[in-house]
């Protein structure tokens, strides 16, 4: 005979599997519409080693850090900024290390040019080469990012919030100094009227943070009609190198759980500004490099980035180069 309370416990067992069942096929689709989403995003050619190229961290079944070059391009097609994106190990935090255009690299021959010009000259894969010569690290991807349209995906989430420093206007538009919600077309306006590399640079990556930090802790990861539409934008602005498949975004997605909360993005560490042949450059700061690269191995950047009190303090002039 089966009592009252037999038949609560079968209906509030039947509800947990419901919403089990619910969760889970909600996963599914979700992670179906990434998949077919980011399948036909152009693709460049894979990464190539060269002599010397910095080894993987360890076999592709192990948990590692994920490490990323995002090359963004301004509307004539040159380097706007770039970032060093880090995935943690457990996936569960990511950081984007900001890198101005104009920072100081070399090229294979030991020849020093801006970061701008290396990929100018040889594309993102030199710009890949030039970046693990300087840190020592393999990076495991390359994205190349249009940034005007990947904006429009800031209307898809309703507006941005960035903290302004400096009151300005451009273009028609007034951004008093506080916090601001900017739409696509005024972040657009924002991040171009300057085109100051390290002003540039700061604002870029608090939009971008940002747009991370709203995806994650809102409903574009489980509202179809905003996965299509984030889809469309970024098969229209996104190339990523041949060896980011579809089956590793799949992948990725099932292992990542990351919260607003450990999303962050702080500059590489810079320690002035030179000229090379009458041009401004940014030179790295190699003590705070060796620093930021000894987190970035030991998968401690949360630690890192906590030290950064003023990361973007204005940098010293230096002799030229």
């Amino acid at each position: 005979m089966h009592t009252r309370s037999d038949r609560l416990v079968a209906v509030a067992t039947l509800g947990a599997f419901v919403v089990v069942a619910g969760v889970l096929g909600l996963v599914s689709l979700y992670l179906g519409a990434v998949t077919q989403a980011l399948a036909e995003v152009p693709r460049s050619s894979p990464l190539p080693d060269y002599p010397g190229r910095p080894d993987a961290t360890a076999a592709p079944d192990t948990a590692t850090p994920m490490r990323y070059l995002v090359l963004v391009t301004d509307e004539d097609g040159a380097l706007a900024s770039a970032y060093l994106a880090q995935m943690s190990a457990q996936r569960d935090a990511l950081q984007l290390i900001g890198v101005p255009a104009n920072l100081l690299v070399t090229d294979p021959d030991g020849t020093e040019m801006a970061l701008a010009g290396r990929f100018s000259a040889a594309g993102g894969a030199g710009a890949v080469r030039s970046l693990e010569s300087m840190l020592g690290l393999r990076i495991d991807h390359l994205v190349e990012l249009k940034l005007n349209g990947f904006l429009s995906i800031i209307d898809v989430l309703g507006g941005v919030d960035v903290r302004n420093d400096a009151e300005m206007s451009a273009e028609g538009w007034h951004f008093p100094s506080g916090d601001l919600v900017l739409s696509g077309a005024e972040a657009k306006v924002y991040l171009s009227a300057n085109r100051q590399p390290l002003t540039r640079l700061e604002r870029t990556e608090a939009v971008f943070v940002e747009i991370v930090r709203s995806v994650v802790s809102g409903d574009a990861v489980t509202n179809p009609a905003k996965v299509e539409a984030i889809g469309g934008i970024l098969h229209n602005c996104l190339t990523v190198d041949a060896g980011l498949t579809p089956a590793e975004i799949r992948r990725t997605a099932l292992d990542v759980h990351l919260g607003s909360d450990n999303i962050d993005g702080k500059p590489l560490p810079m320690a002035g500004i030179s000229r090379l042949d009458g041009v401004e450059v940014t030179v790295v700061d190699q003590p705070r490099l060796a620093e930021l690269v000894a987190a970035m191995s030991a998968d401690e950047l949360g630690g890192w980035a906590a030290r950064q009190t003023d990361p973007w303090a204005p940098l010293v002039t230096l002799p030229p180069r």
